[in-house]
């Protein structure tokens, strides 16, 4: 008898604009998984990551592969000539124009959900200003991206700082 059950990982997004004036909103929409992402997800269950950079294990002392979210970037080429947030292909290798700004990123597991993944990164008050953010992605340490999305674009003055909340549900 064959047993198979499909993991699903979905993705969504949330963003809190904080004003020097104290003002605030937040802003949340679903994310796509890349193909990329996906299949790194398969490699570190199955063991058969190939190259990658390495780490050394706490246990054994001996280097092994080391693949994991480490950064969210940031861009503005996200969005067609009228501002409407362009169709993320999970084909993807990368955004839809050089990164605007590249955070490292902070991570854990939920300790409500034990099956989601949580990154959080900044923009701070004087990155990207006077930019136009509307794509964004989770690149992993190989550089491949994990997710990615776009969304209208948010104006970047340095009277605002931006909170990225990413989290990954598998499901």
């Amino acid at each position: 008898m064959k047993c198979e059950s499909a993991i699903e990982t979905k993705g969504h997004v949330e963003y809190i604009v904080e004003y020097k004036n104290g003002k605030s909103y937040k802003v949340s929409f679903p994310n796509v998984v890349m193909i990329s992402g996906r299949q790194a997800l398969a490699q570190v269950l199955t063991n058969t990551l190939g190259t990658c950079p390495s780490t050394t294990s706490s246990t054994t002392g001996q280097l092994v592969p080391a693949l994991y979210i480490n950064e969210m970037l940031f861009g503005s080429n996200g969005v067609d000539t009228g501002g409407t947030p362009l169709i993320v292909s999970p084909a993807r290798p990368d955004l839809f124009g050089p990164p605007t700004a590249v955070k490292p990123v902070n991570s854990y597991v939920s300790q409500s959900v034990a099956t989601q993944a949580n990154f959080t990164a900044t923009l701070l008050y004087s990155d990207a200003v006077l930019q136009n953010i509307n794509e964004m992605a989770l690149r992993l340490t190989n550089g491949n991206l994990y997710s990615m999305v776009t969304f209208p674009s948010i104006y970047k003055t340095a009277e605002m700082q931006i909170t990225f909340n990413w989290s990954l549900n598998f499901i």
